[in-house]
């Protein structure tokens, strides 16, 4: 903790820019309220929040790893109990109506937890989910969770077969012409889509009752360009579950070695692939599919990690998506420079010094777009090596352009530090001016 009187001596000293006597003393407060979260190290790390979903998604990666029967699977099911909404259902944001896909999966991770399905709870869970067309109306992701555990067929699915990996950078349609985000979900995906795993759960545990009448009326109406296009990748899905059903695949095991060898490169200095909830789920299971034992230490890095994202209470257990460390160190310094803390504060100097550790000075991704640009910028969260981001970097930069060190190794490395970004940044740059989050000139 910090002395308080060190941020208030600050506010009455050097802050002419806040006159007025009623902000000055809620100024100080929350001054040094901010200074007494930073960690030891020097940054700071607030609580990133989700929705359900990865609570839901957290619980069917538990069970599917035979670990049902620890106390933290009853504990997120707890939590999801909590954030029922009063009419039946679960929504993905504050606010928000009851989301169909994030209702199922609460709905079925709450019957594996025991559930009884004529609580009254679960019954009004029921009724709203089937007024929004039952498990058919459901997003792709969930359908592939669903088919996971024998609750939905695979052939409800969409095609994500692994040898889009193997399509080179010039095609349409291959793996970085993604964003990153769903590229670092689509690769471990494709593993799991070609090995179509069958988790089977108890009978209670089963979920028909959510399935409605194919005559049910649906409520969904699209645009035309959304119909267009909704046209387009269904005969396109269509085509690869017709090539998915000849026993002839002579590159599916050249995809899969692929698949695996890319996912396993991207797990090096990064929590987890993409640091991120969604990957780090799906490598698991991808993992699991192509044969790697329970105990297996990849494997059990990448539980770490997921273990890592959980904030645990004495009733409930909930889940970050990911950490945010980067991003609020330098928000942090930014406020507090604002606020009238000099450039060179002991406090927001060692904030700056764990900042430019965490400068990325290895290659990654986006090199593909920008082929000609040294490694530089940041990341969000604590590790991501590969996908540092634009508008992290551009936070960071004038975070570290906000402050000197005393020392001039330091300020050498700072300066270094900056120039560099700026580099990157300038290099990142799309063609019609603006700025991507992580790959120049991805617009598909």
């Amino acid at each position: 903790m910090h002395d308080a009187r060190r941020a208030d001596d600050v506010v009455t000293k050097t802050d002419p820019v806040h006159p007025d006597a009623d902000v000055r003393p809620a100024l100080a407060a929350a001054r040094q309220y901010l200074l007494s979260i930073q960690r030891e190290d020097g940054h700071w790390c607030g609580e990133l929040e989700g929705d359900t979903i990865l609570e839901s998604e957290y619980l069917l990666t538990l069970f599917f790893l035979g670990r049902s029967d620890e106390p933290r699977f009853q504990k997120a099911a707890e939590y999801l109990r909590r954030k029922q909404l009063p009419e039946g259902g679960w929504a993905i944001y504050p606010g928000g109506a009851a989301d169909v896909s994030a209702s199922v999966k609460a709905y079925f991770a709450l019957k594996l937890a025991g559930d009884d399905p004529d609580s009254l709870p679960m019954v009004r869970a029921r009724q709203v989910i089937r007024a929004r067309g039952g498990i058919d109306a459901c997003n792709s992701f969930t359908r592939i969770y669903l088919a996971v555990f024998g609750q939905a067929d695979w052939s409800a699915c969409p095609a994500v077969p692994p040898e889009l990996v193997l399509l080179p950078d010039w095609f349409p349609f291959n793996i970085y012409r993604m964003s990153s985000w769903s590229r670092t979900i689509v690769v471990p995906l494709s593993i799991l889509w070609a090995s179509r795993p069958l988790c089977p759960v108890p009978p209670a545990a089963r979920i028909d009752e959510l399935r409605v009448p194919s005559g049910a009326p649906r409520s969904l109406r699209r645009s035309v360009r959304e119909r267009l296009w909704r046209a387009f990748f269904v005969a396109v899905d269509r085509g690869l579950k017709t090539l998915e059903r000849s026993p002839w695949k002579p590159l599916r095991r050249r995809a899969l070695a692929a698949a695996e060898a890319w996912v396993l490169t991207h797990l090096e200095n990064s929590g987890g692939l993409g640091a991120i909830f969604p990957p780090i789920v799906n490598t698991i299971f991808a993992l699991r599919c192509l044969g790697y034992p329970p105990d297996h230490p990849t494997l059990l890095s990448q539980s770490e990690e997921l273990a890592k994202l959980e904030i645990e209470d004495d009733e409930t257990l909930r889940i970050q998506p990911c950490f945010s460390a980067v991003w609020d160190t330098a928000l942090a310094i930014l406020a507090l420079r604002e606020s009238g803390l000099p450039e060179d504060h002991p406090d927001i100097l060692r904030a700056a010094e764990w900042l430019v550790d965490r400068e990325v000075r290895t290659p990654g991704d986006w090199q593909r777009g920008a082929p000609a640009t040294a490694p530089g910028g940041w990341f969000f969260e604590y590790e991501n090596e590969f996908y540092p981001d634009a508008d992290d970097t551009a936070e960071v930069l004038a975070a570290l352009s906000a402050i000197r060190f005393p020392s001039e190794r330091e300020e050498k490395r700072r300066r270094a530090a900056v120039e560099r970004g700026r580099t990157w940044q300038l290099a990142m740059q799309n063609s019609d001016g603006g700025w991507p989050a992580f790959y120049r000139n991805c617009d598909n």
